[in-house]
């Protein structure tokens, strides 16, 4: 009988919530599951986060908490890891070694549109070859994180995240880490939570540094007039009376992720925007983050901002007629965005000329994806570096355009396909988001991996050994470009930006 050999077990850790001890994979010393709050159950559902107090014992942190509940994955390359309410707020820490060396910090936001995702991920890598401590979180998602009702706490979803700094911040020092240089890194609803954090009071102080990985704020996000309108309809669904905490708070998770995920399909059906993001409350969040950065209220945080070039294609996984679109159907897709007539035609004519400089047998689909690219994506992250350029000197720009060859490379440089490289995570064979090991999937990824670390360290992401990576700034906009060849590009895709600054929808920014 061949029998499972028994991890190697760290120290006992005693931090200021009471005993921890992990284990040892190589030479990383891993934590899992740890809570950083009481659990947000019963009247702490949909309630203000309430800090971790003193646990008896030692805690075994040895696999990872459940994770926040969630609709089942969207695909099938996503499994289903288990789900718990009362259990989801944990956090987890990788260490190169338990001592007073105080490493920086980098604290991983998970994205998932703040419906969907966990902290669960690999980060014995990048802990490793940066000389940094790792932390990833839960945090609370969909209808148990961010739904409106009057008069009581409003975006939970991003208190959660402010309440698991805090315990970092005053423990992560047992843990060979330095609480005064933190870095938070994320990608997609963990970088717009990222925007987010650098526009509230409460997270002031928290963190010096931000790498935002594929989004940003649009002008049309943080509206109150949508929270209120999902939370409407989500009372409905469940045949509750109008702003019915008491009982929302009597219900299982299960029947109310049920009730989200029909909420979410009449949405889409009547073309109303049913989500989860986070709003203006006036209190928690004050005012559109791009508002804040713009007028120097994060102008402290440091930050490495970017996109994938073909971030939308990731959502082709889920049209599987995504190739029958002629010009008339791409139209009413645009109509159906939100696009205004007048500027339809502008759209195609500026966005069919830049592909066809590359490849004449572009499709109105490749024009669609490149629109909704930027809409969602690339120009979102120009708009906030220029806001935060204007204060602080040490803002990054970059564009990841690595293909994955995956069926025959219909899925470009598509959304999510970077973390694999920054986590320095890959499997045996192309698989979407999931790229393969080979000699130029690493090779990237350790550059990707140093500048990130180099950051987090020094606030500057060049070091010996690397391509010169210039701050950015609206002059130049000299964009570092991590590709097999890594290169700065002065202005990529110059042309649609201007485009975009013309649009009605950026006017007031």
């Amino acid at each position: 009988m061949i029998t499972k050999l028994a991890r190697k077990k760290t120290k006992i850790i005693e931090t200021k919530v009471g005993k921890i001890q992990g284990y040892i994979d190589k030479d990383i010393s891993i934590f899992k599951g740890i809570p950083y709050t009481e659990p947000p159950i019963g009247e702490l559902r949909l309630n203000t986060p309430v800090l971790k107090t003193y646990w008896d014992g030692v805690l075994e942190a040895i696999k990872f908490g459940p994770v926040a509940p969630q609709p089942p994955p969207f695909t099938s390359y996503f499994p289903p890891p288990p789900q718990s309410e009362a259990d989801c707020l944990t956090l987890n820490i990788w260490t190169p070694k338990i001592d007073d060396k105080k490493r920086p910090v980098m604290f991983w936001i998970h994205g998932g549109s703040h419906i969907y995702g966990s902290g669960q991920i690999y980060g014995n890598n990048l802990a490793r070859r940066g000389d940094v401590v790792m932390v990833s979180i839960n945090y609370r998602l969909g209808a148990l994180g961010n739904l409106y009702f009057p008069d009581q706490p409003a975006n939970l979803l991003q208190l959660d995240q402010v309440t698991a700094l805090k315990w970092v911040n005053a423990n992560i020092e047992f843990f060979g880490g330095d609480p005064d240089n933190l870095t938070v890194f994320g990608e997609s609803a963990g970088a717009t939570s990222i925007c987010t954090l650098m526009a509230m009071p409460q997270a002031k102080g928290l963190f010096k540094r931000a790498i935002i990985q594929s989004a940003a704020p649009t002008p049309k996000d943080f509206n109150l007039s949508d929270r209120k309108l999902t939370t409407e309809w989500m009372l409905k669904e469940l045949k509750l009376k109008p702003w019915d905490l008491e009982e929302f708070r009597k219900l299982s998770s299960e029947k109310i992720i049920k009730a989200m995920i029909k909420v979410q399909k009449k949405g889409i059906v009547k073309n109303i925007n049913i989500d989860f993001r986070p709003w203006v409350d006036g209190e928690i969040v004050p005012q559109h983050p791009i508002k804040a950065v713009n007028e120097g209220y994060a102008k402290e945080i440091e930050l490495i901002i970017g996109t994938n070039l073909n971030e939308w294609k990731f959502w082709r996984a889920f049209e599987p007629n995504f190739q029958d679109m002629d010009l008339s159907k791409l139209t009413t897709r645009l109509q159906y965005s939100g696009v205004e007539e007048k500027e339809i035609h502008q759209i195609i004519d500026t966005y069919k000329k830049s592909l066809e400089e590359n490849d004449p047998t572009s499709t109105p689909r490749d024009i669609f994806d490149m629109y909704m690219t930027d809409s969602r994506f690339r120009i979102p992250s120009i708009k906030f570096a220029e806001a935060q350029s204007k204060h602080q000197k040490d803002t990054y720009m970059y564009l990841f355009t690595w293909k994955t060859p995956f069926e025959d490379g219909k899925y470009g440089a598509l959304h999510a396909l970077e973390i694999a490289f920054v986590f320095h995570t890959f499997v045996d064979d192309h698989l979407w988001i999931f790229p393969k090991r080979t000699e130029e999937t690493v090779s990237l990824s350790e550059k990707m991996m140093d500048y990130w670390t180099s950051f987090a360290k020094t606030s500057n992401p060049n070091h010996d050994g690397v391509f010169h990576w210039p701050r950015y700034n609206i002059e130049k906009r000299e964009t570092l470009i991590f590709n097999t060849n890594i290169e700065v590009i002065e202005d990529p895709l110059g042309k649609e930006r201007e485009m975009w600054n013309k649009m009605r929808q950026w006017s007031e920014f």
